[in-house]
């Protein structure tokens, strides 16, 4: 069966683009597939926080990968066990919190092939089914070089009219190189969530699928430092929600 590389990104960041990435990536996992999820928002790294992985955890980082400092596997962990997921694995490359680090790589050019070398690498060595970058927002080089290397993109957009204007441009950019994209419509006020024809009318608007419209939840919001919050609130109607997108995805291999 193919593997797919999946990059979640959006225009600008408060999207809620890593909480979405980790649940993702753990519904993933729950449905008995093999998962990486790769921190690419090296400026800002944040999605370590959701699987509660102390920066004491990695012994190294993707940041090292690039410095050529160690293999690409030496910078996986398995979290699967740790997180008390029951079915299938999920893997976790984080990037450095020293500030030093952080400086240096925003000096850094990165090509497309680099992106998806680390895929290719993870896939062949690892078996894995998804890769999912968790990007930083906006149209940085190296985040458009992780987007173009993936299969298609998923951008999560709040229901703004400055997001929308600019996932609208985002858009446009990605269709100039041919890249398919999908929208996640999320934190949308619930009344608007609501609507029959939400997605379609946005669908028609941006000219893009719409995969689903995730209302916002305080609850989801206050979690985010807690954990992964499907694991723990299993039928919470995000949960729901998040597990029918992994399932739309699953069906896609």
């Amino acid at each position: 069966m193919p593997k797919i590389t999946i990059a979640i990104h959006s225009y600008r960041g408060g999207t809620g683009k890593s909480t979405t990435t980790a649940n993702l990536a753990t519904a993933l996992a729950m449905l008995g597939h093999k998962v990486a999820t790769i921190d690419l928002d090296l400026t800002s790294p944040g999605l370590h926080v959701i699987f509660n992985v102390g920066q004491s955890m990695l012994e190294h980082t993707l940041n090292d990968y690039l410095y050529r400092r160690c293999d690409l596997k030496d910078c996986v962990l398995d979290i699967t066990d740790r997180l008390g997921i029951p079915n299938g694995r999920l893997y976790f490359i984080g990037s450095s919190m020293k500030p030093e680090e952080i400086a240096q790589l925003m000096k850094e050019e990165y090509n497309e092939m680099l992106f998806k070398q680390i895929a290719t690498t993870l896939q062949e060595e690892l078996d894995i089914d998804f890769v999912i970058f968790d990007t930083h927002p906006g149209l940085v080089e190296d985040t458009l070089m992780a987007v173009l290397s993936s299969d298609f993109s998923i951008i999560t957009m709040r229901m703004d009219r400055q997001d929308i204007s600019g996932t609208y441009l985002l858009i446009q950019i990605l269709r100039q190189f041919g890249k398919v994209c999908y929208l996640l419509i999320n934190m949308a006020p619930p009344e608007l969530a609501k609507m029959a024809n939400l997605s379609e009318e946005i669908s028609k608007t941006l000219g893009v699928p719409v995969l689903g419209a995730i209302p916002f939840y305080d609850e989801v919001l206050a979690y985010r430092s807690k954990g992964v919050f499907i694991l723990h609130h299993p039928q919470h109607h995000y949960s729901l929600q998040i597990l029918r997108l992994a399932k739309t995805l699953s069906s896609w291999r």
